[in-house]
């Protein structure tokens, strides 16, 4: 077939499916041993497919997928999802997914795949294999994303490359199990170096992974008993998020105030009357040229001026002016 590659959702379970299905082996081993198709074909278990068919996606705005190898079992699909790098160490990103079902038979089956718990000596051994001569530490933080809890593993690589080595088992719990309901299982690694990533970056790539593919049917669900709703929701009290105004700059001005500009309005006075007059320490009485009253000049101290006596006018030895 030419789609033999590509996975097949049921809805159907139990004995009955199992039964159908191997009835359809026999009978496919009887015909072939009869009538065999014509031509040569390659005796592989393994194919490349397009990544459209990719049962897990990366984070989304991370690594972007190269290739997809898929492996065909008679009770499960496996995926190893080639992602692009920018390491210097050796070895090659992927996220890989085994999901466990009714799975399509194909000419030349890879047989059962066994399924293996998550186990500590397991992991060790997938990390030496994966990363020859690095040294990855298995954190101890507990860590879940929306599938349920996982685990990593992270460690420095060549140059100033940062490794992550995570996994992650998706089944639904054992009180949720039955012939006929929750029977389905995922197994998830992901395997990755990038030049100058940190553990919190990498640990992200855990967080963002989405799972876009698997059997259909409440026999092969691997989730479980979906949560109820929050009864909240839809009703209560109301929440008011907090929303920070923005701030925005004042402006101040600063007033200054000035002191009142006096204005002095001279006034016009007859010249026969006398004027008091405030006279200062430094300043000349310089006589009238017509004898009259005396017009004062007021100076300052800081621009002092020489008064020249009118030329009609002669001061004599006593002091006293007198003027033609």
């Amino acid at each position: 077939m030419d789609d033999s590659a590509a996975i097949r959702f049921f809805g159907r379970g139990g004995g009955l499916f199992r039964m159908s299905s191997l009835l359809a082996a026999l009978a496919a081993a009887v015909l072939g041993g009869c009538a065999a198709r014509p031509g040569a074909g390659v005796a592989t278990l393994s194919s490349t497919v397009s990544t459209a068919n990719a049962l897990v996606l990366p984070a989304p705005g991370t690594l972007s997928i190269v290739s997809v190898i898929q492996r065909q079992y008679t009770n499960a699909v496996e995926q190893q999802i080639a992602l692009s790098t920018s390491a210097t160490s050796s070895g090659q990103n992927f996220i890989s997914i085994q999901a466990f079902g009714p799975a399509e038979t194909v000419a030349m089956p890879g047989g059962a795949l066994s399924f293996r718990p998550v186990r500590h000596s397991a992991i060790q051994a997938e990390i030496r294999s994966y990363f020859p001569g690095a040294r990855l530490t298995i954190s101890s933080n507990f860590v879940r994303n929306t599938y349920g809890p996982f685990g990593y593993a992270y460690g420095p690589g060549a140059g100033n490359d940062g490794c992550l080595y995570g996994w992650q088992q998706i089944r639904s719990d054992e009180a949720d199990r039955n012939l006929m309901n929750s029977f389905g299982m995922l197994q998830i690694r992901l395997r990755v170096c990038q030049a100058g990533a940190s553990e919190k970056q990498l640990v992200e790539l855990m967080y963002g992974y989405t799972i876009v593919g698997g059997f259909s049917g409440a026999t092969w669900n691997p989730y479980g008993t979906p949560a109820s709703v929050d009864a909240e929701v839809g009703g209560g009290k109301p929440l008011r998020v907090a929303i920070e105004e923005p701030r925005r700059a004042v402006v101040s001005v600063e007033t200054v105030e000035q002191a009142p500009v006096t204005r002095h309005i001279a006034e016009t006075k007859p010249l026969n009357r006398r004027t008091e007059q405030v006279v200062a320490k430094d300043v000349v009485v310089v006589p009238s040229p017509t004898g009259g009253s005396a017009t004062t000049t007021t100076t300052t101290p800081e621009d002092e001026a020489v008064v020249v006596p009118s030329p009609v006018c002669v001061t004599g030895a006593s002091g006293s002016a007198t003027c033609n």
